[in-house]
């Protein structure tokens, strides 16, 4: 009879357990549910986004040989090496000169150095290639009738970070090997040009050219209020692509500066309107407010430079929330006052 109790014990036990295990085994699956859910609803959709590495292709050709070479780089680069030979203020591909001074080139001591160091710093763009795909995924969304561009990597000779056509875009990688760089020490960079050489700044700085190119500035009057709603616009349209990147990194700002700006929009707007500054037209203060610089001299020294474009892009979001129109018809209205009044920007 012990006996009989103590199995009917050890079943009843056993069916617990089995309960237990159940349940377990059934909120385990619940779990795992809402997590696989959670991480498909939170990846990014993106186009497949190949990189074609055109400093590898060149350094890697040798010297000796490159006149053999250039038909071959010509039917495969075509109009990106045109434009690099305009970068590097040498020779068109079509010239004599120009396998010899390509060759050049690729054997300066200081060029071969850059591409080791970035060959080194990248040895693969997969990483980059999703960010693009994220963004151009994007793009095509917000602009299905324009082109999506070939992306390209080179090094610019230290002359540009970009070299951008109607179908292609290209980056000089040498321009992002990061802000302690020695290179960046002897080309004298100061610091706030430095810090924007890292490798999170690729994609979003290679998009907003693509963006100015494909949207350029075009207003016959040229004043820094049409200079600060059209940079607002870049960002805004840069921000609806790259919807996942910080703002600090989309606007070149550090974290400080971010919550600088953030903190003294309604300052920096009374301030350009009580000095009549909205409608400067010299190109001294239009520069002085929206180019690049440590801080903005018109402001305090804990100011990022150009912050100003984040009062634009303020301007253009709360213009986007009351007028329904789609990005592509923002970018191309260039009546800047209209956009203004339409706002109704109260900061």
């Amino acid at each position: 009879m012990i006996f009989k109790a103590i199995s009917s014990k050890i079943k009843n036990q056993k069916s617990k357990i089995e309960n237990r295990k159940s349940k377990i085994k059934n909120q385990k699956s619940i779990f795992f549910f809402f997590a696989t859910l959670f991480i498909v609803s939170c990846s990014q959709p993106e186009m497949p986004v190949t990189i074609s590495r055109l400093e590898r292709c060149l350094f890697t050709v040798p010297v000796d040989s490159v006149h053999a070479h250039v038909p071959r780089l010509q039917q495969q680069y075509g109009a990106l090496l045109e434009k690099m030979s305009l970068v590097l203020n040498i020779a068109m591909p079509d010239h004599p000169d120009y396998p010899d001074e390509l060759a050049g080139f690729i054997s300066y001591p200081d060029m071969v150095d850059a591409y080791e160091k970035v060959m080194a710093a990248y040895p693969d763009l997969e990483d980059i290639e999703r960010e693009f795909g994220k963004a151009f995924y994007n793009y095509n969304k917000e602009f299905p009738d324009r082109n999506i561009p070939s992306v390209y990597t080179l090094i610019s000779g230290f002359n540009s970070k970009w070299i951008v056509a109607d179908d292609f875009l290209a980056i000089g990688l040498e321009q992002y090997l990061g802000k302690d760089e020695d290179i960046y020490l002897w080309l004298e960079l100061p610091n706030f040009e430095r810090r924007l050489r890292e490798k999170k700044y690729i994609v979003p700085q290679s998009m907003e050219a693509w963006i100015t190119t494909a949207f350029p500035f075009n207003d016959s009057i040229n004043n820094v209020l049409n200079n600060i709603i059209y940079q607002g616009k870049i960002m805004y349209a840069l921000q609806q692509l790259l919807p996942s990147t910080p703002d600090s990194i989309l606007f070149g700002y550090t974290p400080d500066q971010m919550r600088w700006c953030r903190n003294n929009t309604g300052q920096m707007w009374t301030f350009l309107v009580e000095n009549r500054l909205l409608f400067a037209n010299d190109q001294f203060t239009i520069i002085k407010l929206t180019g690049p610089s440590p801080f903005t001299s018109t402001f305090t020294r804990e100011s990022p430079g150009r912050a100003v474009v984040w009062l634009g892009y303020r301007i253009v979001a709360s213009y986007m929330k009351r007028e329904k129109v789609s990005l592509e018809e923002l970018l191309l209205n260039h009546d800047y006052e209209q956009i203004l009044q339409k706002a109704r920007f109260r900061p």
